[in-house]
């Protein structure tokens, strides 16, 4: 299966490269778009190294203009994990200013899974449009796997912490 994972800004990333690893190991193809402020908590080498491919970052790079599109057929499931509150309410706008979202938009309506793993602080996470854009994506038929409560990266303690890797894969799974 060809798995797209986007991944946007946040400590989660480190743990959302567990996915890769995971997918990977079961014979799963894995490409991955991102947006700018993942590059501040993962490295594009970190990313390519597990996948095994480039990582899309541009939606703009020179020769590479409509990899949007393409990356958005290639994938049998789009995977947004970790999605921070930013990203959730940009999706649920209809704003598309990164490879991201773009590639988001250009893969919603080809008839298939679609799955957002939140990742975020508590407040956040309770933040009324937040969970405005949450419930708005549900109705349009995309996935959410929820996020968990526990000690924060922040080190609050609340609802908004990304699921261990194992458990995310068996949901994200039982989902396909």
């Amino acid at each position: 299966m060809n798995k797209l994972l986007l991944m946007s800004g946040s400590i989660a990333c480190a743990k959302a490269t567990g996915l890769i690893s995971a997918w990977v190991k079961d014979g799963h193809q894995v490409k991955v778009a991102i947006t700018d402020s993942v590059q501040h908590f993962v490295g594009c080498a970190t990313l390519e190294g597990l996948s095994g491919h480039q990582v899309l970052t541009n939606t703009f790079a020179h020769g590479d203009m409509m990899a949007h599109i393409s990356i958005s057929r290639w994938a049998d499931a789009v995977i947004v994990c970790p999605a921070t509150a930013n990203l959730i309410n940009k999706m649920a706008a209809g704003i598309a200013d990164d490879m991201v979202t773009t590639t988001w938009m250009a893969a919603y309506g080809l008839d298939k899974p679609m799955i957002v793993i939140p990742a975020m602080n508590y407040l956040m996470w309770q933040y009324p449009a937040t969970l405005e854009s949450v419930n708005k994506l549900k109705t349009w038929g995309v996935h959410l796997i929820e996020p968990e409560a526990g000690i924060l990266a922040c080190g609050e303690t609340g609802v908004g912490r990304l699921p261990e890797v194992d458990t995310l894969v068996a949901r994200i799974e039982a989902l396909l």
